[in-house]
């Protein structure tokens, strides 16, 4: 269901194959770690290829809201968050600017609670 979402984002041309291609790695890498919340990552997911593609096409990001970063960075699963998101970064298509990072590590942070 998660990469048909992707596969559908693709079709539509929201998303390049690129793009595609690896979030759907991530998918693989995590589905299993999160059967059970399936709302989760699909909105992880989404996130992830939407954030890879405006990266890829330098699109400005909008800032998560200070209120809502302080209240992840201070998550009891930051740390977890963290590592997961140095882990799936490193074979993604592009580097991600800190917005894009920080909106990342706030979908982890809900994954991981």
């Amino acid at each position: 269901m998660l990469k048909e979402r992707i596969n559908i984002l693709k079709s539509a041309e929201v998303i390049s194959e690129q793009t595609a291609n690896y979030v759907c790695t991530v998918i693989d890498e995590l589905e299993e770690m999160f059967a059970e919340k399936v709302s989760e990552m699909e909105m992880f997911t989404t996130h992830l290829a939407m954030a890879t593609q405006r990266t890829l096409d330098m699109a400005e990001v909008e800032s998560l809201d200070d209120a809502i970063w302080e209240e992840v960075k201070t998550s009891e699963v930051f740390d977890v968050a963290s590592e997961m998101l140095k882990k799936i970064t490193v074979n993604a298509p592009c580097t991600f600017p800190e917005g894009e990072k920080r909106f990342l590590l706030m979908h982890l942070c809900n994954l991981n609670q």
